[in-house]
């Protein structure tokens, strides 16, 4: 009788199925599926890891929190990460993006890092029409090609190098620099580069009274010797040094830098030098950098200083811009879910149009996408200047300042 019982119950659950299938019922849905690829080896395994570990914090949070509210299914699901090593590949970063979507059938992507990765990735979810969310490209270029599945938290490279010239005024005005200022500006020959230059280059044609341009020069991504770029520093006779760097090109050319016994009053490599690894690789020769940050641990929002203490508890180091970006790149995913209601693209895409999110732990506190930026965030960056102590100040604008900027820079 048993074994009749079992057969009639099993009968019964393969014609229920059947059933479901003929009548179009939607399968049940138990979790929440997020992919992402990283650079997790190759050139900026560095940043990849960093965002591995920001994108965990947050989905570990969510779920430690029962998961995330879907109204449309009436219960909280669980969220499950699926992160691939696309090994710093722009090629790799494409076909495993592809897989995430066609084979994990993850309902969203979290971008990958680096902007030429995520320029060749991001048309991926934009042809399958699946949400991407991304705090690894800053480029402009990625959103200025009318792609609608695209959102962005890192605010332009364009926008930080003026930042920094805006700051450089305000050091005029204190009579701490010259006026008419000698800027030297250096940048990658790559979309982020260029955007850097534009942003510089742009402030200083404006203002011509303020600064000349004594230096305009690119290079190339991953370059192996900087030498005959600091030659050309070293002839344009500037008064302040500005260059865009990825990582390992900012190490090789501050080395070649410092080995030249280079001075200028201010030098900056954009968003690198107050890494950790920074100060353990060239010591004291980082001491006054300054740095433009999309985060920064000294930021002083309550937000900001409770997701510092939870990272470095688990993780440890959070001395770059990288886990704090990661980190509310992956929450705003999340949030955009719980407005929409469901799982479904569109409606999820639709509530990352309409995102207007408070809280966030980046500057300006506020998540949004507008549309005149391609869906690229608009918020504030934040200018640091390492100090001889290993610390690091917030130098502008006025209201984030920790502490006074030393300018000129120590010899």
């Amino acid at each position: 009788m048993r074994h009749g019982f079992s057969l009639l119950g099993f009968g019964a659950a393969l014609l229920a199925a059947a059933c479901a299938v003929a009548c179009g019922a939607a399968p049940q849905v138990d979790e929440v599926v997020l992919g992402a690829t990283l650079p997790l080896t190759g050139k900026e395994s560095r940043a990849g890891l960093y965002f591995r570990n920001g994108y965990t914090l947050a989905v570990d949070e969510a779920n430690d929190a029962g998961g995330v509210l879907v109204k449309g299914l009436k219960r909280r699901l669980k969220v499950r990460l699926e992160i691939v090593d696309d090994q710093s590949d722009s090629t790799t970063a494409v076909q495993l993006a592809e897989q995430l979507i066609t084979v994990k059938r993850v309902q969203a992507l979290l971008g990958t890092y680096e902007t030429k990765l995520t320029l060749a990735q991001s048309v991926v979810p934009e042809r399958e029409q699946i949400p991407y969310v991304t705090g690894g490209g800053g480029a402009s270029e990625i959103y200025k090609r009318g792609f609608t599945w695209v959102f962005g938290l890192l605010s332009s490279v364009e926008a930080m190098g003026a930042t920094l010239m805006d700051w450089l005024a305000v050091e005029q005005d204190a009579g701490r620099l010259p006026r008419p200022l000698r800027v030297a500006l250096a940048w990658e020959n790559t979309a982020h580069g260029q955007d850097f230059r534009n942003g510089v280059a742009g402030r200083a044609h404006a203002v011509p009274e303020r600064f000349v341009l004594a230096l305009n020069e690119s290079f190339d991504l991953n370059a192996k010797d900087f030498t005959p770029l600091m030659l050309k520093l070293q002839s344009a006779q500037a008064d302040v040094f500005l260059s865009d760097s990825h990582y390992p090109d900012f190490v090789l050319q501050h080395r070649t830098y410092l080995q030249m016994k280079l001075s200028h009053a201010v030098v900056s490599y954009g968003p690198r030098g107050t890494e950790a690894s920074a100060r353990e690789t060239l010591g004291a020769g980082v001491d006054y950098l300054v740095s433009g940050q999309w985060w920064t641990p000294e930021l002083p929002y309550p937000e900001s200083k409770a997701f510092l203490r939870r990272y470095t508890e688990r993780f440890g180091d959070a001395s770059s811009y990288y886990p704090g970006l990661a980190y509310e790149t992956a929450r705003t995913l999340l949030a955009a879910i719980e407005a929409a209601g469901s799982l479904d693209p569109i409606p999820i895409r639709n509530a990352l149009v309409q995102m207007n999110r408070e809280g966030a732990i980046i500057p300006g506190r506020r998540v949004y996408f507008p549309e005149r930026t391609g869906h690229q965030i608009d918020n504030p960056s934040v200018l640091v200047q390492n100090m001889p102590d290993g610390t690091a100040r917030i130098i502008y604008p006025p209201d984030a300042v920790t502490g006074e900027a030393v300018v000129p820079r120590p010899k």
